[in-house]
């Protein structure tokens, strides 16, 4: 089949206009991110051409159920487009040691510690392969564009709100723009611009608003095994979801010698360095998405 029409009929099939320029939700399935795809649905907000979730087929049982919910919303509403990219597994990279494309060993955030009992952290290569690539693999798609042919100007809008406002960033190439609608600002490679798009608003503000729109609140998006996340999360998964802690422990357990992969410390999932089943989980640990955690995942 000829690329440019498999390309064309991709457009109609998301019901996506042609357009010289796109502005694009980089949707996480999070609260903001959630929030600012109905928001700009419903025409609160200036409307997006499409949004794009990079699936890493490891978020948890109720983001699946909630990108149901929001696919049929989109359908019935005539709301923005949702194209849902990535076909791989990053957990199941992780168990066999490879990354998406089948060759070497994509490192999440984990952690490692020393003979002295010095606890450091991994290079996080998962967000750039798993989400960020692929999101803009997708956008080139829609583009139809040919190898090595530029990307046209692009905004892409991301639901980084106040009190996560480190976590806002500048692209590195000339033709993207970032849109940070709950900051009233878009980044692009030379500087920044004050756009009034909206009031500014915090995670709180989007929950409180969806309430206020009748719109359910969406769980925390989140690879499940991401090193990243709160003790009350990873007590959650022990206590509630006991085949996914089952999993999870595998994992851990997994990684711990990846000596092959040039990494001579042992690994660990949790922040502790300790192994996942003899971590005593506390309630008052916080997830570290805000310090840590590029505007991608956690949104």
């Amino acid at each position: 089949m000829n690329k440019t029409f498999y390309l064309v009929r991709m457009r109609k099939n998301y019901n996506i206009p042609e357009k010289k320029n796109y502005k694009v939700i980089s949707l996480g399935l999070g609260q903001q991110s959630t929030a600012l795809y109905l928001m700009s649905s419903i025409g609160f907000i200036e409307r997006a051409d499409f949004s794009i979730f990079s699936d890493t087929g490891s978020e948890s049982k109720a983001t699946y159920e909630h990108l149901k919910w929001l696919k049929n919303w989109q359908k019935e509403n005539d709301g923005i487009p949702i194209i849902q990219t990535g076909k791989k597994s990053l957990y199941s990279d992780l168990i066999h040691g490879t990354n998406k494309s089948g060759n070497r060993f994509a490192s999440i955030p984990a952690f490692t510690k020393d003979e002295n009992g010095n606890v450091g952290i991994l290079k996080r290569q998962c967000t750039e392969e798993y989400k960020t690539q692929e999101i803009y693999k997708a956008l080139r798609k829609v583009y139809g564009l040919k190898f090595k042919q530029r990307t046209p100007d692009t905004e892409m809008w991301l639901g980084i709100t106040l009190e996560e406002i480190e976590r806002m960033k500048y692209p590195r190439t000339k033709w993207l723009t970032f849109v940070y609608p709950f900051l009233n600002v878009k980044s692009k490679k030379n500087g920044h611009d004050k756009v009034p798009y909206t009031a500014l608003f915090r995670r709180s503000d989007c929950v409180e608003w969806l309430r206020a729109n009748n719109f359910p609140i969406p769980p925390k998006s989140a690879c499940t095994f991401c090193p990243f996340q709160s003790d009350h999360r990873w007590r959650d998964m022990k206590l509630n979801h006991p085949k996914e802690w089952n999993k999870l422990i595998r994992l851990d357990e997994k990684i711990r010698n990846s000596t092959q992969k040039g990494i001579e410390k042992p690994i660990f999932l949790h922040r502790s360095a300790q192994p996942l089943k003899e971590v005593d989980l506390q309630e008052n640990q916080l997830d570290m998405f805000t310090s840590e955690c590029s505007g991608v995942c956690g949104i």
